[in-house]
């Protein structure tokens, strides 16, 4: 399978034909947030072990208030995360990110917003061992916009790279 989706458009206003580009989360990058999130339950599930027996070991020091209070925390976050996960898998799922002339669109299922080249003030890319980490663009008006989890990240970079003047691209 593509780690990009190469699109032809109609001709855009600007003349001639344009490639659009669209990109998408890749399912490596969900199945790690996915082993993340089992990581925490079983963190959390050892503190609520750790906490039950030296209940039952010093009932004086780990009393019933700071078991139920740590056993409630543990359980109400871990319910909190799951559903922010839940609901993040759905979202990335219809989740793309097109590029196509002077403009960068995100589109979420019936939802999108567009990015125009004006706007974007600087772009800067964070490398780590397996390559690019992310991708971090810098609005003219200070906001960023933090791109990860993309399939093909350097096929990103390269697609984004011509947005900008080269003074304003950066790579660490």
């Amino acid at each position: 399978m593509s780690e990009h989706t190469p699109l032809t458009t109609p001709a855009s206003s600007s003349g001639g034909g344009a490639t659009d580009r669209a990109f998408k989360i890749g399912p490596a990058a969900l199945r790690r947030r996915t082993k993340n999130m089992a990581y925490g339950a079983g963190l959390s599930l050892l503190l609520a072990v750790v906490i039950v027996w030296a209940n039952g070991q010093q009932p004086q020091t780990y009393n019933d208030v700071l078991l139920w209070s740590v056993l409630g925390f543990v359980l109400l976050i871990n319910l909190v995360g799951y559903a922010r996960h839940r609901r993040y898998r759905r979202r990335a799922q219809m989740h793309r990110l097109r590029i196509a002339g002077p403009e960068v669109r995100f589109e979420t299922g019936g939802e999108h917003s567009v990015l125009h080249r004006a706007d974007i003030a600087a772009i800067r890319i964070y490398r780590n061992r397996r390559g690019i980490g992310h991708i971090q663009i810098r609005r003219s008006d200070d906001r960023g916009i933090r791109l990860e989890d993309y399939d093909d990240m350097e096929v990103l970079a390269a697609t984004l790279k011509p947005l900008v003047p080269a003074a304003h691209w950066q790579e660490d």
